[in-house]
């Protein structure tokens, strides 16, 4: 299981100082430096990484990667963004739009449909927790203000549970397996990065998915306001690598997996393989993002603001790139 990145003052001031003058920073050849996440074992970036495809998509925009830390959640990589450690990111638009509402560092350029067979709540096999409606007087554990909340919130809206009735039990993500495998709350609400070896390792069973929670929980890809700014080419060839990218790897998931090891904490295998490959199979390819996803991604905000996980209300469509490649920004 990947672990995210836990930024406290002194580690942000370390990214700062490693941030080399910004989104702008080059190298010795002039070449544009685009940091990213490191990709780990799974997924298109990873065989990016290794056969060094997204290196010779960049050189034609005078640009290159840099893989730069591994950020599993997206609250941490939105901090890095903020620090200008970081220049690009994949997350939630739930996560998103709570990292918006604090400090609005970057903007989405590019969008996946919900991942809905990879998201939802789930509950020990042997759990008389049934249905929804089951977890009035229960304990939920969740993350504060990303996906994992909001997927346990808009259930109990879609499901008519009372909010008032249900536990959230806030924990980290990472920090939640133990405690949700020793029976210490009834339920997590989470995604795909912990639903699967919670499925194949603790004995979980998925009680409602995305599709059943009605979930509007776009994935997004972001970029540091700086390199929008000063290097939109650079934007524009790497979506145009990850729109290509996430179609080939939704063709032939099995093959995307794995990329670098085929043993160890990193590494999928038997059953749970067999999930990750399921689940990717059902998913869409990134897309650019048009009117109809800005209005999703607005009532998301607009619901966590009912919610009262923000505290103030949050115009989405400001933080878009709404034309790569020459339309409106």
């Amino acid at each position: 299981m990947r672990r995210p990145l836990l930024i406290g003052p002194l580690a942000l001031l370390a990214l700062l100082a490693a941030a080399c003058g910004g989104a702008d920073a080059t190298d010795r050849d002039g070449q544009v430096i685009v940091r990213m996440s490191d990709p780990g074992n799974s997924g298109f970036l990873a065989v990016a990484k290794r056969d060094g495809t997204l290196d010779a998509a960049l050189a034609k925009v005078n640009a290159k990667v840099k893989w730069a830390g591994d950020f599993s959640v997206f609250a941490p990589a939105a901090q890095a963004i903020n620090a200008g450690s970081l220049d690009i990111a994949t997350g939630s638009i739930t996560a998103g739009v709570t990292a918006l509402a604090v400090k609005p560092s970057f903007k989405i350029f590019a969008t996946v449909p919900p991942d809905l067979a990879g998201e939802g709540i789930v509950v020990k096999k042997d759990s008389p927790i049934r249905s929804v409606a089951d977890l009035a007087g229960r304990s939920v554990a969740v993350g504060h203000g990303g996906t994992s909340e909001y997927l346990l919130l808009k259930a109990l809206r879609t499901f008519n549970v009372p909010v008032e009735k249900v536990k959230r039990v806030y924990l980290p993500p990472p920090q939640t397996a133990p405690v949700f495998g020793s029976g210490e709350v009834d339920s997590w609400s989470t995604f795909s990065t912990f639903l699967i070896p919670a499925v194949t390792d603790l004995n979980a069973r998925i009680l409602a998915d995305g599709a059943a929670i009605k979930s509007d929980n776009y994935v997004i890809h972001v970029a540091a306001n700086k390199l929008l700014d000063e290097h939109p080419e650079v934007v524009k060839a790497l979506f145009e690598f990850i729109r290509e990218g996430s179609a080939k790897e939704i063709a032939d998931p099995a093959a995307y997996q794995n990329v670098f090891t085929q043993t160890g904490p990193q590494a999928v295998q038997g059953a749970q393989k067999d999930l990750v490959v399921g689940i990717r199979r059902k998913g869409r390819p990134a897309q650019a993002v048009t009117s109809a996803e800005i209005a999703r991604y607005q009532e998301v905000a607009e619901f966590f603001v009912e919610q009262k996980v923000l505290t103030a209300p949050l115009d989405v469509s400001k933080h878009v790139v709404t034309g790569i490649g020459g339309g409106e920004r």
